[in-house]
């Protein structure tokens, strides 16, 4: 009999479910917010039963054996049924904590509202799986098993891999003891060398900043401190504050007592402006240097640690692409790798992958780095009806990657949807926006007439592989859009859009193997314009999740300033 594995990410964000098939391919990963199109998906299922029921007939089989993998250990789930039987979840407890820090490294808020949310989510994993096979296919049966919610970072980021062998940092807000822990990956199997214990965290830290500057961690707004820093100017008495928030003691990260931090974040809150609409960029660009600071003392500690020269980073805080793409420059490692879902969501396949592991010992993981095209298709069946009464939108075939790039060499914005959707928080060609890098205003463009966002907020480079050298400074691979690198300073006034004001970008390497149809785009733009690359930014509006239909994409063109959308084989214009 066949055995299927489903992985679920069953944290308060990002829930997300992952398919693994019986030889351990991953057949299908997708967060829940792309299919609920509610951004971030708090405290919802990732595995809701009609959907179930759909991914179930699609990829698995009625007689098989169904094993079903959840991101929190057995012995967190005791505690929380122990919190919850006390009354530490009550709502009259809950509702009576201040809002006034939010959740940020103060324990009364950041354990109990967060702790509460995993305790719903634990009782109901799997439930949805368990109806989505009763209705899919009559019958139910499948075993539950839990894993350690830093060994599923940890299992997910390894094994997607190119590596043999490596070691592994996991750093986000909070697992079952702690919120960082360093990792052995080797023989196909990863082990655990430390786990840091504390609730305070540099993932809490970083939220603490983003509230701070005025943007809520709730929603997952830490991106736009990241974004606004290259804005802001040094200040000392500032970094003096956050200085107090932690000490190096031994070579480790030790984070200060609460009345400590509350005293720093009164000060802070004192020397606010009046108004952070846009948010506070001198805090933001103070915020992202300490958090750079005390990544280097955890690296530190992990090279310490282990003699591999390979590092894996993965949990929420492996999202900071731009100390992610300072690390290799000078530091203890060699090469480096950070998956494309490396935040909660990734746990699913990671959960996923362990169980598989543990019913066959001598499995190995296919040789990395995964696609990350793991999500759902877009349906097209109903073009042909809208084509009736739309003149607009036409069927060209192949001739739709051409007709895209003209589009794009005389300064449209397009919408690009292609493939199987990406798994993780960023559009890598099959779900995005495009334009032509060239022109220096098409970023205020894009965020004024598409994505209705904040002007500082940069927009990233996709780029033929083979050309990153010759624009970038000291180039890496970045197949995921994971890291920020330096442009080459005789390139920056060639594609102004795409350059944020450090003179950096979040680039993409895009590959004929990783996305052919994505590559002959770039092509044939290079063809055109002399440029290796595009402005590329995800297919959504701000607040909204990357869409997941085609319902989804014309709802966007007709809405907002898009100039034309490719749908597959399909074009319409404005």
């Amino acid at each position: 009999m066949k055995r299927f594995t489903i992985g679920l990410a069953t944290t308060f964000h990002e829930p997300a479910i992952a398919i693994v098939g019986p030889d351990g391919d991953v057949l299908f990963a997708e967060g829940a917010e792309r299919y609920l199109q509610f951004k971030r998906a708090p405290n919802c299922e990732p595995d809701l039963p009609g959907r179930m029921v759909e991914l179930a007939r699609e990829y698995l089989e009625p007689d098989a054996e169904i094993v079903v993998a959840t991101s929190w250990g057995a012995q967190f789930s005791e505690f929380l049924d122990r919190s919850a039987s006390a009354g530490a979840f009550a709502f009259e407890r809950l509702a009576g904590l201040s809002s006034k820090l939010t959740r940020s490294m103060v324990p009364e808020i950041a354990e109990r509202t967060f702790i509460a949310s995993l305790h719903i989510g634990q009782k109901r994993a799997g439930l949805g799986v368990l109806l989505g096979l009763h209705r899919a296919f009559g019958k139910a049966n499948a075993k539950l098993r839990r894993y350690g919610h830093h060994l599923t970072h940890a299992a997910y980021g390894a094994l997607a891999s190119p590596f043999d062998e490596a070691v592994c940092l996991v750093v986000d807000g909070m697992g079952e003891t702690g919120a960082s822990g360093i990792f052995a990956y080797q023989n196909g199997r990863v082990s655990e060398l430390v786990r840091h214990r504390g609730r305070e965290s540099v993932g809490f830290y970083f939220g603490l900043v983003t509230d701070l500057c005025g943007f809520d961690q709730t929603k997952g707004e830490e991106w736009k401190v990241m974004g606004l820093a290259p804005y802001g100017q040094r200040d000392p008495a500032l970094l003096d504050e956050l200085h107090r928030l932690y000490k190096v003691e031994n070579q480790r990260l030790v984070f200060a007592d609460e009345v400590t931090i509350r005293d720093a974040v009164e000060r802070i809150l004192a020397r606010r402006p009046g108004d952070v609409k846009e948010g506070w960029a001198d805090l933001a660009r103070c915020g992202q240097d300490v958090f750079e600071e005390m990544m280097t003392v955890l690296l530190a500690e992990t090279a310490a640690k282990s003699g591999s020269k390979n590092l894996v980073l993965a949990g929420g805080c492996a999202l900071n692409s731009s100390f992610n793409g300072k690390i290799l420059n000078g530091g203890p490692f060699q090469s480096l790798f950070v998956p494309s879902a490396p935040a909660d969501d990734g746990n699913a396949i990671g959960a996923a992958w362990l169980a598989h592991g543990e019913d066959f010992p001598d499995w190995r993981a296919p040789k990395g780095p995964i696609s990350p095209y793991l999500g759902s298709r877009v349906s097209t069946k109903d073009l042909d009806r809208i084509a009736g009464w739309e003149p607009r939108l036409k069927r060209l075939g192949d001739r739709v990657v051409a007709e895209t790039a003209r589009f794009l060499a005389d300064g449209k914005l397009v919408g690009w949807v292609q493939g199987r959707a990406e798994f993780g928080p960023r559009a890598l060609g099959n779900r995005s926006i495009l334009a032509d890098p060239r022109p220096a205003n098409a970023k205020d463009q894009i965020n004024a007439k598409v994505k209705l966002r904040e002007p500082f907020r940069p927009f990233a480079p996709a780029i033929l592989a083979e050309h990153g050298p010759d624009w970038f400074d000291d180039y890496q691979a970045s197949p995921y859009m994971e890291r920020t690198l330096r442009f080459r300073e005789e390139k920056r006034a060639l594609v102004p859009a795409v350059v944020h004001a450090d003179g950096t970008g979040r680039l993409q390497s895009v590959t004929e193997e990783a996305n052919p149809r994505f590559r002959s785009l770039l092509e044939e733009f290079h063809k055109l314009s002399g440029v290796p690359l595009v402005l590329n930014t995800s297919f959504n509006v701000m607040g909204k999740p990357i869409l997941h239909s085609v319902d989804d994409a014309l709802t966007i063109f007709y809405t907002t300033g898009l100039d034309a959308v490719a749908i597959e084989d399909w074009l319409i214009t404005k």
